[in-house]
């Protein structure tokens, strides 16, 4: 029981550390996504010498990249959502299994320890010399020896 409660705590707990790590990655890059189009919007639009016109051409690819950016930062935005709310619900699964003792869960592990250890010992040929008839016959035959 406490093999196979150990192992799935730490198979959850792996997989929470993964989420994790995923969704601190992609909050760093919608941060950095975040500041790119912060940076592009902010900065001044530099018209050409002593003229009051703004360079049309300069001015529509700025505008295209501000789009570019704004999508790249929704999309980041949106997986970083997606991945903190799946990370934080396996926390919080995590949590309660491991506050869950002494309820169902070490009980039914209990009963998988037993199953894996019957079909571990069918696996390895040990269930013909540790069967229950065969027992009887040797604690039978002891005790007519003696």
């Amino acid at each position: 029981m406490i093999f196979l409660h150990t192992f799935l705590l730490l198979v959850l707990a792996a997989v929470k550390f993964f989420f994790q790590r995923r969704a601190a990655y992609l909050a760093w890059r919608y941060s950095r996504a975040t500041l790119g189009v912060e940076k592009l919007l902010h900065d001044p639009l530099l018209r050409e010498g002593n003229s009051n016109r703004v360079n049309q051409a300069r001015a529509a690819q700025r505008q295209y990249l501000l789009g570019q950016l704004v999508q790249k930062k929704e999309r980041l935005e949106s997986k970083n959502y997606f991945w903190q709310n799946m990370s934080d619900k396996l926390a919080r699964a995590v949590d309660k299994l491991r506050n869950w003792k002494g309820k169902k869960l070490p009980y039914t592990l209990g009963a998988l320890d037993v199953w894996l250890l019957f079909y571990l010992l069918d696996q390895f040929g040990v269930a013909d010399y540790v069967s229950p008839r065969n027992l009887f016959q040797l604690l039978s035959t002891w005790l007519d020896q003696g």
